[in-house]
């Protein structure tokens, strides 16, 4: 009866153990998750705060290469004369003709500006504030002031200076790039005729994001600046609405079945001032949301909270997610598997209590630990490659770090996405892009030294960490893998080569984990943007500014 009692209060201790064991790991799983999810929302902000400088830069590159013709500073300076002598507004006959004058001089190079650029918007402005003396994509609307709503143009005109930024105007919401123009006066002196403006769409953005990363976007903006702002027949014509009753209108989208995702805009205005990222279902597939406020001009220089509508991107992530559940099933397994395992030999032990049963325990016990390492290894490493998973790689290098702080040892690390994967998947299958990865895994493991540690990040995408190694030796290293990854034939692809290109970065011994990898990560978009199949050095700031 004791021995009876003692195995039912042990199984009960034993039983409670195993359920914090798998209660715990769960926690802990689903707060990994939510982490990384969070981290890529914030890596996704970036990668469109990239993208939608450089567009805006486009816009101003045109429109200061517009200003500095000469027969168009020539006419748009004789038209400002004669609206002027016709008495303002939107002028007579004169004006007219000179309009069109300057109209007919634009048009033929305009256009394959508009193909090559993206570009949409081409509008002549005359100041103070903003009178419309033509609109190129619009040539039959002129004349009218805009004084309230287009703060862009007022500013540029007062200030004499170039200026960007995202702003609803009477036919378009737009990325403008705004340059003032100059003649010259039959005295000799120089005259602010008015200001250019070229514009885009935010479509622009959209596509290259998605062309990089493969990620969905949706623009939205409020009913109310619409209404106050725009002309009826554009609003009609332009934009639509979210849903029939929705206060949100679609500026700009990346694939309609992003709609059918996000229904309504209602259900983001809680977290409207934020950058969030949440998990969202649908259709048996998962999704990360990523929404964050969009201010117009106005409200980021003029210190104006008034938003102009709202970003949305969305990330399939159900390849993770399924691999997350995975991971708990096989903790469950172990748990299981582990509390059988112990309940017979608890069993045995309390029955038998013979030495023999004692070899059984170590022998059982033996095992046990192995299936444990077994686990722990699976967790621990990525099942394609065999090279650290996302999460032990952080955590390795966040162990390295510390270790390089007391040691003053450099260390370096390697962010490496091959070229035009997702061509090779398309084209070759799923098989040949999962050899791919695995040759230029086993690439990496002989290419690095056996102190040095790699994982793969993510997709295509790998990290490698070079322990005691300074800047220019890891640059030398990356270049060496390049070098390898350009001679690897893997039979699948048919003869095609596979390219890569690599960020390298190295500690300052200051910087935080997501720092350092940032850098990294930095440099590796330096090096798609620079024609790929290449490396690039992450210029570091100073720590304090980070």
């Amino acid at each position: 009866m004791k021995s009876k009692r003692l195995f039912l209060i042990l199984t009960l201790l034993i039983l409670i153990s195993d359920m914090l064991f798998v209660g715990i790991n769960y926690y802990t799983s689903q707060r990994t998750l939510r982490i990384s999810l969070s981290r890529d929302g914030i890596n996704l902000k970036h990668e469109y705060d990239l993208t939608l400088a450089l567009v805006s830069e486009n816009m101003l590159q045109l429109s200061t290469y517009i200003s500095n013709q000469q027969q168009v500073k020539q006419l748009f300076q004789a038209g400002k004369a004669a609206l002027i002598r016709e008495g303002g507004g939107a002028g007579g006959v004169e004006t007219a003709k000179i309009r069109d004058q300057l109209f007919r001089a634009v048009s033929p190079s305009w256009i394959p500006l508009m193909e090559q650029y993206d570009a949409r918007q081409l509008h002549f402005h005359l100041g103070p504030g903003s009178l419309s003396f033509l609109r190129v994509h619009a040539p039959d609307k002129y004349g009218d002031r805009m004084d309230e709503i287009r703060h862009i143009i007022v500013d540029s005109y007062r200030d004499r200076e170039i200026k960007t930024g995202f702003e609803v105007g009477r036919v378009y919401a737009g990325l403008r790039g705004v340059t003032p123009m100059w003649g010259t006066l039959e005295n000799g002196e120089t005259e602010l005729i008015g200001v250019l403006e070229v514009g885009t769409s935010y479509q622009t953005v959209l596509e290259k994001i998605y062309q990089r990363t493969g990620v969905e976007m949706l623009v939205m903006l409020n009913q109310e600046l619409v209404h106050s702002t725009m002309w009826p027949e554009s609003i009609n014509k332009r934009i639509f609405r979210l849903s029939s009753d929705s206060p949100c209108y679609v500026e700009a989208l990346s694939n309609p079945q992003v709609l059918e995702i996000i229904e309504r805009c209602d259900d983001l205005e809680p977290y409207k001032t934020q950058l969030r990222t949440f998990r969202h279902s649908y259709a048996g597939m998962e999704y990360a949301v990523t929404h964050f406020p969009l201010y117009d001009y106005r409200a980021t220089t003029h210190g104006r909270d008034r938003q102009a509508g709202m970003v949305v991107m969305l990330s399939d992530i159900s390849d993770e997610v399924a691999a997350h559940r995975n991971q708990l099933k096989i903790n469950l397994i172990y748990a299981v598997v582990g509390f059988a395992v112990v309940e017979v030999l608890l069993y045995l032990a309390i029955t038998y209590g013979s030495r023999k049963l004692h070899d059984v325990i170590r022998r059982q016990t033996g095992e046990i630990l192995q299936l444990k390492e077994f686990y722990k290894e699976r967790s621990e490493r990525d099942s394609l490659t065999g090279l650290y998973n996302h999460r032990n790689f952080n955590e390795r290098l966040q162990q390295e770090m510390y270790r390089s702080e007391r040691s003053h040892a450099p260390l370096s690390i390697l962010m490496c996405d091959l070229d035009d994967f997702k061509t090779i998947n398309d084209q070759f299958g799923h098989l040949a892009g999962d050899a791919v990865l695995e040759g230029i895994a086993e690439l990496i493991r002989e290419v690095v030294r056996a102190s040095d540690f790699a994982g793969r990040y993510g997709g295509e995408e790998f990290t490698i960490a070079l322990l005691d190694i300074d800047p220019e030796a890891a640059v030398g290293i990356a270049h060496r893998l390049l070098e390898r990854i350009a001679d690897f034939d893997c039979a699948g692809l048919s003869g095609r080569r596979v390219t890569a290109s690599i960020g390298v970065a190295s500690w300052d011994g200051q910087q935080s984990l997501s720092a350092f990898i940032q850098d990294a990560d930095d440099a590796l978009y330096v090096a798609k943007q620079g024609g790929k199949n290449r490396v690039e050095f992450a210029d570091t700031e100073p720590s304090e500014n980070r």
